[in-house]
């Protein structure tokens, strides 16, 4: 890996001359010019870098020195140093007995931000093979590679914790990141994907779906009233072993895609109430659901004024309750019975039978799911 690099080099030779006021020049450990104050510079060997480099010290250069050396001018090269190791020279500009002392203090700054830009690239490569870790975690397929265990461990993650997986859908993936990653606990991990992130979020075993309850819709209130931002979210339940976190993920992303299609006025969306339309989208994809009577389509199409299917929804949502589903729909018991004898007629089935009520409502969710 290239650790002092053109990039670096020529953000300390700025942010160095901003506060000296004088000429620097960044040379990588061949001694080749990578930053200067004077561009057309770039990429010339500096004789006394090569010197610095050799000797294994700094090196001033005065008129006299400057004359006979190659592409060189009167002044002080410092060597930089990085774990024990010569990684480049610093060289400012300027007769020596004026800059002999700050020399000093601009190679040890340049050392800083060397150090400081490792620090940012290992932090940014951590992060980067933790979302690895995480994307081969959520898509197991019952088998890892003999390194990934390893590669947990030396990332620090306890593959034991109990973790639930949470997916949240977007407009603004960024600024949603950046509020979410600020109040994530140690143990959670995230992953960006195209249009949603991913936390594994850490759980307590007993209770755990209230927990991620009430932690959802801190982040939800969170990102509305303070950065403006709507989100919808889908949370899975918490399940053993690394196979769990795998089943956890599939029925966030299941859940989260039910939610949107049944109840989009909605924008936290629970496992536990959508379980029904999940295993239906889960069914649907080895051919399960394709014998499912389209009985619904039917009833829409006969219905020209949707009350029929209107009235199906209200009394599959008041559990079968005749009065609250009247009440509902603001109109009297025997209208309801009325209407609900013309979906009987319509389908052959009466939702008033709780077999066929059944079948009526998974001919809906089936409906609304394709």
């Amino acid at each position: 890996m290239e650790l002092l690099n053109k990039q670096l080099a020529q953000e300390i030779v700025d942010r160095t001359m901003g506060i000296i006021g004088k000429n620097i020049n960044i040379m990588d450990n061949q001694g080749v010019i990578i930053g200067s104050g004077d561009k057309k510079r770039i990429d010339d060997v500096h004789d006394g870098a090569v010197i610095v480099i050799k000797q294994g010290s700094g090196f001033e250069i005065t008129e006299d020195e400057a004359k006979r050396l190659h592409g060189v001018k009167p002044g002080i090269n410092l060597p930089i140093y990085f774990d024990g190791k010569i990684m480049g020279v610093i060289g400012i500009t300027g007769s020596p007995n004026e800059i002999r002392n700050f020399g000093e203090l601009v190679r040890m700054a340049a050392e800083l931000s060397l150090q400081q830009a490792v620090l940012m690239n290992e932090i940014q490569w951590d992060q980067r093979l933790k979302e690895e870790l995480v994307s081969q975690i959520i898509h197991f397929e019952g088998k890892h590679d003999p390194l990934f265990l390893e590669r947990a461990m030396r990332l620090g993650i306890d593959l034991e914790l109990a973790r639930a997986a949470i997916v949240i859908k977007t407009s603004d993936r960024k600024r949603t990141f950046t509020y979410i990653k600020s109040r994530l606990q140690k143990e959670d991990l995230l992953l960006m994907q195209h249009e949603r992130i991913v936390i594994l979020k850490g759980v307590p075993p007993v209770d755990s779906d209230h927990y991620l309850k009430k932690t959802t819709e801190g982040w939800h209130n969170g990102l509305r009233k303070n950065e403006n931002i709507q989100v919808k979210i889908g949370v899975g339940q918490y399940h053993e072993g690394l196979s769990g976190l795998t089943k956890s993920y599939r029925q966030s992303v299941h859940t989260l895609k039910s939610g949107l299609k049944l109840t989009p006025q909605k924008d936290i969306f629970m496992y536990e109430e959508y379980y029904l339309p999940v295993f239906l989208l889960n069914a649907s994809k080895t051919g399960l659901t394709e014998d499912l009577q389209p009985f619904y389509k039917s009833l829409k199409e006969k219905d020209t004024k949707g009350e029929l299917t209107e009235s199906l929804r209200a009394l599959i949502e008041t559990n079968s309750d005749m009065n609250k589903a009247a009440q509902m729909l603001f109109v009297h018991r025997n209208t309801l019975r009325y209407r609900l004898d013309k979906i009987t007629e319509i389908t052959g089935k009466d939702p008033r039978k709780t077999t066929d009520l059944l079948h009526l409502y998974l001919s809906f969710l089936n409906n609304e799911l394709e």
